[in-house]
């Protein structure tokens, strides 16, 4: 293969004017009484914007993508950045089509959000320094704010909303004090600089080295709750517009997981800094936590928030093992679990959005009125439970492979218990939303509107296409793990 730089300025180049002159739009659509022009605006814009990462990634299946430094913008592009950018806008994309049937006030205001949003993530996972990090990163946390109180009449979503913008401050604070401990020892925060000054002696010998990585680390488990930083969560996603938990629990949380693999990689390598125990120790402590307390969920989504807090678990597992193996397995499970859990959040809305309750018990034989939103939560939760031939159960069985090939047995056979939890409670939803007798209130439920269920649809499809035909997934995963060890 040749090697050749991979440009991907040009899609923040698209997504930051198409973001200003979303703001135009907005006017416009007001002053014709036609709200749904921003949403069809901010649609294409980011189905653009997926296709163009698409096709970076597309490209970077074959050529070798050397890290692209331009100075003039600051930003570092490799195979993790275009992957996870992929994955990022075509959640939001999806979303935003959802949300042209689904959001009914304040039309504009929220597509501009959702615009500014994905300009944020692929910010972030572009930078190249520290400072252009952080300015991303903050785009990106003002917009979830503001997103998570979007139904601000109600005080259930300002008080999750407030609650986020404290933790997640805190976590911010945290890491911006690691960077100016990197900053104060080595003088600079462009990211090709510290990984070759901070992985060895003198520098990784220094405890404000160590002390910087727990900080930078605690600010960004905040962002991706894992356990004991995860209490946001449960609030912030039932608080939430379902289109909006779809998009905080699929790729939002998994900007965290980014910088991890990044900075474990590079900066803080474990054979230098040896924090492998702790991190797979959080990493079974998160799963343990979410997996228990979704078990005993009424409201479905907090128990499909607790889900996602075990899953970032499985997550940070694969990238405590520290091989290539476990790498790509945790790769592949923030592409499946991004999938699989905006179809279930996306899935669960239609029932919200039908009913009007978010209640187990006020949800007993929904899916037999509503039997394409039943089937593709059925999908979701299915794939979820780690069923073979669904997406999900080739990230974890690739995760857990790793972990047996290295000996570590005990850890795995946590993961594997986890895993058997998780299947209890998705297939509780599933026998009460099909098999229980129909709840007060079910009577007059009908299938919500075609445009919703075309995202449904297309997610469904794309979890059981994983399960079936791994092995391009497979790949593309292993090729940004390599690049990361390498």
């Amino acid at each position: 293969m040749k090697n050749m730089p991979v440009d991907l300025g040009p899609i923040l180049n698209f997504l930051l004017p198409a973001s200003v002159v979303s703001i135009a739009v907005s006017l416009i659509s007001r002053a014709l009484r036609r709200q749904i022009i921003s949403g069809l605006y901010a649609s294409a814009v980011l189905a653009s914007g997926t296709f163009l990462a698409y096709g970076m990634l597309i490209e970077s299946s074959t050529i070798q993508i050397t890290p692209s430094q331009l100075p003039a913008s600051v930003l570092l592009i490799d195979q993790i950045s275009v992957y996870l950018s992929t994955i990022s806008l075509g959640v939001i994309a999806v979303a935003a089509v959802y949300s042209l049937r689904y959001v009914h006030e304040r039309m504009p205001e929220y597509f501009i959000l959702l615009l500014f949003l994905g300009v944020g993530m692929v910010g972030v996972f572009s930078s190249g320094d520290f400072v252009t990090f952080f300015v991303f990163w903050e785009v990106m946390s003002i917009s979830s704010y503001l997103l998570v109180a979007f139904n601000y009449k109600r005080w259930e979503s300002v008080e999750a909303s407030l609650k986020y913008l404290i933790m997640s401050s805190t976590g911010s604070a945290a890491i911006l004090f690691g960077i100016s401990l990197i900053y104060g020892m080595v003088g600079d925060l462009n990211f090709e600089t510290l990984s070759k000054v901070m992985n060895g002696p003198p520098v990784s010998n220094e405890m404000w080295s160590t002390v910087a990585m727990v900080l930078i680390i605690g600010g960004l488990g905040v962002n991706s709750a894992m356990a004991p930083f995860h209490s946001w969560l449960p609030d912030a996603h039932p608080a939430a517009p379902s289109p909006v938990s779809a998009i905080l629990s699929g790729v939002v949380i998994k900007t965290g997981i980014f910088f991890m693999f990044r900075l474990f990689s590079t900066m803080f390598p474990e054979t230098a800094y040896g924090w492998s125990f702790i991190i797979l120790s959080l990493a079974l402590l998160t799963m343990t936590i979410g997996n228990l307390l979704a078990l005993m969920q009424d409201d479905i989504k907090r128990l499909l928030a607790f889900s996602s807090v075990a899953n970032i678990g499985y997550i940070v597992f694969a990238i405590g093992l520290h091989t290539e193996l476990a790498f790509t397995g945790g790769l592949l499970h923030v592409l499946n679990h991004a999938v699989s859990k905006a179809l279930l959040f996306l899935a669960a809305g239609c029932f919200i959005h039908t009913l009007g309750v978010r209640e187990l018990s006020k949800l007993s034989g929904v899916a037999r009125k509503m039997p394409v939103s039943g089937v593709c939560y059925a999908i979701g939760a299915f794939s979820l439970a780690g069923m073979p031939g669904l997406n999900v159960f080739v990230s974890e069985y690739t995760i857990l492979y790793a972990a047996f090939q290295i000996g570590y047995y005990v850890p795995a056979a946590i993961m594997i218990f986890n895993i058997l939890i998780g299947a209890m409670y998705h297939l509780r939803v599933i026998q009460i939303v099909f098999s229980k007798k129909e709840a007060e209130g079910i009577d007059g439920a009908k299938e919500v509107s075609p445009i919703m269920l075309v995202p449904l649809l297309a997610l469904a499809g794309l979890s059981i296409a994983i399960g079936v035909y791994a092995s391009p997934f497979l790949s593309a995963s292993r090729l940004v793990a390599t690049s990361l060890l390498g």
